[in-house]
């Protein structure tokens, strides 16, 4: 084998773009240990999970751009969503560390709260992509059994669609007042309604 100087040109390894993706990388890595836990298990879990909601902003994002009620401040409100949904499960995290509940099954710890509050994500997810994909214009991708189960959800999401559809165009109606406003007196009427008519007697009429 006949070795050459390229081979060991570290130019290609030793640059910005690499040292960032090494350094982006470590972080993730560290943030997802952190929240789901080195156990195996947990990651499967968080993977999952993290797709699921990856799945459902898309569909989101497609759904809206397709009715005309994307704007910047629901973009916004997906972000906000989706981090609390994504840092959820280190709530169960703590209570399984808390209270000890962490089970070992064939050499596996089982962190109970953990995946119960992530299977509840999941699912719930799950539900909110279909009805997405649904939305976005895939519902024949889906199968009917699907579609009939979250068809409570899609009629929800396109409620609130027209609602913010409303918002965008500038078309929202003002309700009426509840407050009862003050009688005023008619208009054909010579009386003036301030002065009493006990003053009205005692005071002389020019002739």
């Amino acid at each position: 084998m006949k070795l050459s100087a390229d081979v060991f040109d570290l130019k290609a390894v030793i640059n910005p773009s690499f040292s960032f993706a090494g350094v982006a990388g470590g972080s993730i890595g560290m943030m997802l240990s952190a929240l789901y836990g080195n156990s195996q298990l947990n990651m499967y879990v968080a993977l999952l999970l993290i797709i699921v909601v990856a799945f459902d902003w898309l569909g989101a994002i497609g759904a809206a751009l397709k009715d005309g009620s994307y704007s910047s401040e629901y973009g916004i409100r997906g972000v906000v969503r989706t981090t609390i949904i994504l840092t959820l499960p280190l709530v169960g995290r703590l209570v399984d560390a808390i209270t000890g509940t962490p089970i070992v099954i064939a050499d596996t710890p089982i962190s109970s709260f953990y995946l119960f509050i992530s299977s509840g994500l999941i699912y719930h997810s799950w539900m909110s992509m279909t009805a997405n994909f649904a939305r976005a214009g895939f519902e024949k991708w889906i199968p009917n059994k699907m579609l009939q189960a979250v068809a409570s959800e899609i009629e929800a999401k396109i409620t609130r669609s027209e609602g913010r559809k409303e918002a965008i165009n500038g078309n929202q109606v003002e309700l009426p007042s509840l407050t009862p406003t003050t009688p005023v007196a008619p208009l054909e009427t010579t009386e003036n309604p301030l002065i009493s008519t006990e003053l009205q007697k005692d005071t002389p009429k020019a002739e």
